[in-house]
């Protein structure tokens, strides 16, 4: 009898579980879990929603130009504010604007806000015109509209690859013998812009305006650097306070140092990189012990 009493004992003991221990381990795992599920799906989310918008920008740019040739007249895409924009087109009772606007957290990291205007013949008049938009995560997808009116999406349309080969086209059984085609010169769209921001010369130096700064700049106060950190660019900073300068700029830009000891006259360098393919023309504002100098780079190939 003694021994069955053992025998009940342990079996009772075997049939109890998990300890607490056990349980809150299991619990912190799921919670670990889940909350890898939840940013993921969150991600995924915001990611959409940058697709959705840079989707629907592109397409009423596409229908803009398309309605400006149609009509032989003149049609327009012009941003208000980071997230906004109004369509001016021909949307079946004449022509008229509207409103459209990004999906929440979707925005325009650019330095300026973008217009672009098509003229009757679907051209822009102007050189390629690019700009970012983004999410709240950071990620980034660009759109380039180029002075012949085309419209992409994370590429470019100004020129032909500069490793392409031209060939002689000569007879052949679905050409007449005596036609000949041929070329070396890479056509550019852009070329006839003076203004390209791919050709442009720096600008001048950003003066500092706050009181006691006359003496600040900048330089240079604009300029262009290829994209994904094919290059390193540098921005000389003449401070007219001794203190602090720190750096603030776009999520795809990299400026070092960020925070640097300064003395009044003495000049800083600053470098320039990228870090993703993003293009357009970003601002970096360079916070001095006076004044704040904003710099403007243009992201290219």
């Amino acid at each position: 009898m003694r021994r069955m009493n053992i025998k009940t004992q342990k079996w009772s003991r075997d049939e109890r579980g998990f300890s607490v221990i056990q349980m809150l381990i299991a619990l912190a795992v799921m919670m670990v879990l889940s909350g890898f599920a939840i940013i993921g799906l969150t991600r995924a989310k915001q990611n959409l929603k940058l697709q959705n918008s840079v989707r629907q920008l592109s397409s009423y740019l596409e229908k803009a130009r398309l309605d400006a040739i149609k009509r032989h007249g003149n049609s327009s895409v012009v941003f208000t504010d980071i997230s906004t924009y109004v369509v001016t087109m021909d949307w079946g009772a004449g022509v008229e604007p509207r409103t459209l606007q990004f999906e929440p957290g979707i925005t325009i990291d650019s330095a300026t806000l973008p217009t672009v205007n098509f003229n009757w013949r679907g051209r822009t008049q102007s050189c390629t015109t690019r700009f970012t938009v983004q999410n709240v995560p950071g990620e980034q997808n660009w759109i380039a509209v180029s002075d012949a009116g085309d419209v992409t999406v994370n590429s470019d349309v100004d020129s032909l690859p500069g490793d392409t080969t031209f060939v002689n086209v000569n007879g052949t059984a679905d050409v007449s013998s005596t036609a000949v085609v041929s070329g070396s010169n890479v056509h550019n769209n852009a070329a006839d812009c003076t203004d390209d921001a791919s050709s442009a010369p720096p600008g001048p130096p950003i003066i500092g305006s706050g009181p006691g700064c006359s003496n600040e700049s900048a330089s240079p106060g604009t300029f262009t650097i290829r994209k994904n950190g094919a290059e390193t660019k540098q921005v000389t900073v003449t401070p007219s306070s001794t203190g602090t300068i720190t750096v603030q700029t776009t999520i795809n830009l990299q400026v070092t140092p960020q925070s640097v000891a300064v003395t009044a006259g003495t000049p800083v360098v600053f470098s320039v990189t990228t870090l993703n393919g993003a293009k357009s023309t970003f601002p970096i504002n360079f916070n001095t012990p006076c004044t704040t100098l904003t710099v403007l780079a243009t992201v290219t190939n």
